[in-house]
């Protein structure tokens, strides 16, 4: 017994060192390509698109659409979900958006995916599985007639994959990030993907709903944006007791001014227009 865990364990360690001497070759095929390949990338990432898929170690996001580090945003979790409370993903979102200023957001699915088949039946998975995986039975129940109409189980369980895509894609047209956006003038995109592990194709899905305006009225949002809110304040101040005070101190300040022209004028005297306890109760306040 003893023995089969030793050889198992050699196993391990050996698959374990051919992951980091993959990585030595990869970097060696980059540098014969081009010297400051790794230098260039070090100076920073503008990526255009933020892409939310599946941890499954099928889907790699870079591989299938044959881009390079630096050009995908990415985040993964089991069942690609956008949930609203997921702090992890919204602050992601928030950091795609207000500070990568990507321009497109992509959900991206996949056929054969774990999660989904664990969510269609009744059997617990444990724990907080079972919880994150209540999402995905939201949308079955929803679409549960539609899915059983299907013969196949791999057919079912693809369509719950599309339909699963479709429904985070609505998540993410309402969320407050990507309405806010919307309305400072910078529309974000939203696009359901669905890569079909048994081909290798990713199948672009068609999207009920393309913007925020033509979602349900119930999750629209406004907000008072930055420039709403410095018109605002200017406004306040126009009207703020210390300016009133202010204002009456000039007009108190001109009177003077003038009356000083007077005193020239009339050789030294002072036309009594002018209440000095007023004057002095004002410089105090002001």
């Amino acid at each position: 017994m003893n023995q089969q865990i030793v050889s198992h364990s050699i196993q391990e360690i050996t698959h374990y060192n051919r992951v980091l001497e993959g990585n030595k070759r990869y970097v060696s095929k980059k540098l014969a390509t081009d010297e400051y390949y790794f230098k260039n990338l070090s100076k920073g990432q503008s990526p255009k698109y933020l892409l939310i898929g599946c941890s499954d170690s099928r889907a790699p996001p870079n591989e299938l659409t044959e881009t390079d580090p630096g050009e995908i945003f990415i985040h993964r979790n089991i069942a690609n979900l956008v949930i609203p409370t997921d702090l992890n993903l919204n602050c992601v979102i928030q950091y795609a958006v207000e500070h990568l200023n990507i321009h497109s957001i992509i959900v991206m699915g996949h056929t054969c995916c774990g999660g989904i088949k664990a969510a269609m039946t009744q059997f617990s998975v444990g724990g907080l599985l079972d919880l994150w995986l209540n999402q995905i039975k939201m949308v079955y129940e929803k679409h549960q007639d539609l899915i059983e109409s299907l013969e196949n189980e791999d057919d079912k369980v693809n369509c719950l994959s599309s339909l699963n895509v479709k429904a985070q894609v609505m998540n993410i047209w309402k969320n407050p990030i990507i309405q806010k956006s919307w309305q400072k003038g910078n529309p974000i995109m939203v696009h359901g993907w669905l890569f079909r592990v048994e081909t290798g194709y990713i199948e672009e899905l068609l999207i009920d709903s393309q913007t925020p305006e033509e979602m349900s009225k119930v999750f629209a949002l406004k907000f008072k944006l930055d420039s709403e809110r410095i018109l605002q304040k200017q406004a306040s101040r126009q009207t703020s007791p210390t300016n009133n005070t202010r204002k009456r101190f000039q007009l108190m300040q001109k009177k003077i001014t003038q009356n000083l022209k007077k005193l020239k004028e009339n050789g030294g005297r002072i036309e009594q227009d002018i209440d000095l306890q007023q004057l002095g109760e004002l410089i105090q306040n002001s």
